[in-house]
């Protein structure tokens, strides 16, 4: 018996609007997929010019974690996130 094949699944792209106070209203499906809830906390950037990341803050620190593995700095994951913990509360 062959192993089966899992052929890659599109990403679902859902349609939103900005409210007239320039708010935009998640569809359901996009809340499930993301596991969000109403109250959940974001973290959003513009990645270039039009494209705006929308990521939990558990996302952001996955994402830096695999960085420092990725880059073999040596430095300690908590002393980074420690350091750009500070960084954020300056601003």
């Amino acid at each position: 018996m062959k192993p089966e094949i899992k052929t890659p699944v599109a990403p679902t792209v859902w349609s939103v609007r900005l409210d007239s106070r320039r708010r935009p209203t998640f569809p359901e499906g996009v809340m499930k997929a993301a596991g969000l809830e109403p109250g959940s906390e974001l973290r959003i950037h513009v990645a270039e010019q039009g494209c705006i990341v929308i990521e939990t803050p558990e996302h952001v620190r996955n994402r830096a974690k695999s960085r420092i593995k990725t880059r073999g700095s040596g430095r300690e994951v908590k002393d980074f996130l420690a350091e750009r913990a500070a960084d954020s509360k300056l601003m």
